[in-house]
């Protein structure tokens, strides 16, 4: 076959679409760390033999899928399709080819049908220790991140690179967790590949060139078509983050003309010397093409020809596209922020499809040995309150723009000595509207009784300066809130220079108050019956309705 009609087309798409979700179960039914098994901080996807994404799992990280085909075409360029062999496996988590820090591990292993290589297998998954320092805000350079894997074979021929293996186990904290993650990841490819050869023989395909190049020339004019249903001209935004202290600058300029868009990020803050909170382009990137999906083509299954009309572009040594050994571990305090410049670039052109800023995602982290000795590791996944959009309420909990899982305290708990008292909304935090945003979520932690040693929980939060930006009306959200035995850290961000806390007793608590989601619109707009239920389930007091809401 090398012409498709339309149903047979959508049939091998569908199969396609099918083979990564069974690689992305194949992860997290043999993954044991939480940020994988739990939270399920991965993606896998199939490229064709010039490393193009196909397909990908639709429950994978959004940034991952964008930045695979980076990956799988760097290899490409180290070990030209030639060398190929079955049973090679590559690796690698340089942030500036892969997914933008080093706990990211990329895992591709090229697929062969009736002896020629035909495409690939892929993912990428957020290892739960890359080595490195834990206190991530204190970081100076990628040196104190972790381990810096460039391209690599995990597996040359079908046999083990033992000293990738040792690198790993001398290197990392609970190394056999880590390494199981790894071999899931290998597991899953191998498991991609075998469906693949299956589709392909059945479909009497010599190779997937035909099937890419349909799928990818569908997806392409689809959003071509939506490109062109917008206003040329240029579109201009820009909004702020923490920074370390210091609020830094996202500046993007989005220029439209006929089926194509550029977006320039010229005017952003330079680079930080500490702190991890820089992005490398592809990353950046990656977070530019996710959002422009979700606004233009929604409704098409993302793969590499939704993103041939759009180039990203940003000064080099911004932290946007900062440069090697600058440290990035911490880039989601940055690139979480760039869908709300976009969106909010966005908004005279698309006014009913954009959404209010969002509390994002964070993570409470613990490591340290329990009573016997053993290493524990556990990372507690928590959504903060999304914004409001044009057709209802803020979605709760929830973690866009990445596609991470709350992670169960009763899973955290199994995996640390730690004590989680409460896990609550917080009344009266949704930014109002006549539709609001999601509330932020309250977490009280303590030392689980019968832990001899001292708990430290790492994090870095998100928007302790600024909250989620309510629009066209609507209100911001709340700020995040640290509360450590009763002293409220967060009323002076700029103390926090530590990138951890610590309880000693079991009598210290740790209080955090995540942020919440903007609404839209004027508040006094919301229909009388949604404010008494918000009432009714305690997310707005009677008092905040009255005030907020004009109800009696």
């Amino acid at each position: 076959m090398r012409e498709f009609d339309p149903v047979s087309l959508e049939i091998i798409w569908s199969r396609l679409l099918n083979v990564t979700e069974e690689m992305w179960t194949t992860i997290l039914r043999t993954a044991v760390s939480t940020i994988i098994a739990s939270a399920n901080d991965f993606g896998c996807e199939i490229m064709d033999a010039e490393g193009r994404s196909i397909a990908h799992a639709y429950r994978s990280m959004p940034v991952f899928n964008m930045t695979m085909p980076n990956v799988t075409k760097e290899i490409l360029k180290k070990y030209p399709a030639d060398t190929l062999r079955p049973g090679d496996v590559f690796l690698t988590n340089d942030p500036w080819l892969c997914a933008g820090h080093l706990p990211d591990i990329a895992v591709v292993t090229p697929i062969f049908f009736q002896g020629r290589f035909v495409g690939f297998a892929g993912n990428i998954a957020n290892t739960s220790d890359i080595g490195g320092s834990l206190d991530a805000k204190n970081v100076r350079d990628s040196y104190e991140e972790g381990i810096f894997f460039p391209i690599c074979k995990l597996y040359d021929d079908g046999e083990p690179n033992e000293l990738v293996f040792d690198m790993f186990r001398w290197n990392v904290r609970a190394p056999d967790m880590v390494l199981t993650d790894i071999e899931a990841q290998v597991a899953a490819n191998e498991v991609g590949i075998r469906r693949v050869v299956a589709l392909l023989d059945e479909y009497k395909l010599e190779d997937m060139s035909a099937l890419s190049q349909a799928i990818r020339g569908r997806s392409e004019a689809a959003m071509r078509r939506a490109i062109s249903g917008l206003r040329d001209g240029e579109y201009y935004n820009e909004v702020y983050t923490d920074g370390v202290g210091t609020p830094l600058k996202i500046a993007v300029k989005i220029r439209v003309k006929g089926d194509e868009i550029e977006v320039d990020y010229a005017g952003s803050s330079p680079q930080v010397d500490w702190g991890g909170i820089n992005c490398t382009l592809i990353y950046s990137t990656g977070h530019t093409l996710y959002p422009m999906a979700c606004l233009l083509a929604p409704d098409v299954p993302v793969n590499e020809g939704c993103f041939q009309p759009i180039t990203t572009t940003a000064p080099e040594g911004s932290i946007i596209n900062c440069t090697f050994p600058i440290s990035v571990g911490s880039r989601v305090n940055t690139g979480w922020y760039i869908h709300g410049a976009i969106f909010g670039a966005l908004a005279q052109a698309l006014p009913g499809d954009i959404q209010s800023g969002n509390g994002l995602m964070s993570s409470l982290h613990t490591y340290g040995f329990d009573g016997d000795g053993k290493v524990f590791n556990a990372h507690l996944f928590c959504g903060g309150g999304r914004g409001a959009t044009s057709m209802g309420d803020g979605m709760g909990l929830n973690m866009f723009p990445s596609s991470a899982s709350n992670v169960p305290v009763e899973v955290f708990e199994l995996n640390s000595p730690a004590l989680v008292r409460a896990k609550e909304f917080v009344s009266d935090s949704a930014g109002a509207g006549k539709h609001r945003g999601s509330p932020g979520q309250r977490v009280v932690m303590r030392k689980a009784p019968g832990h001899s040693g001292s708990l430290n929980i790492y994090f870095h939060p998100h928007r302790m300066l600024f909250p989620a930006q309510g629009i066209f009306g609507g209100g911001d959200g709340r700020r995040t809130r640290v509360v450590l035995n009763g002293v409220a850290l967060s009323d002076d961000p700029e103390k926090m220079t530590q990138g951890y806390v610590g309880l000693e007793s079991e009598s210290d608590e740790l209080v955090v108050e995540f942020p919440s989601g903007g609404g839209i619109y004027d508040p006094r707009e919301r229909g009388r019956d949604l404010v008494d239920r918000d009432v009714r389930d305690g997310l707005v007091s009677p008092e905040a309705a009255r005030g907020m809401y004009g109800g009696e």
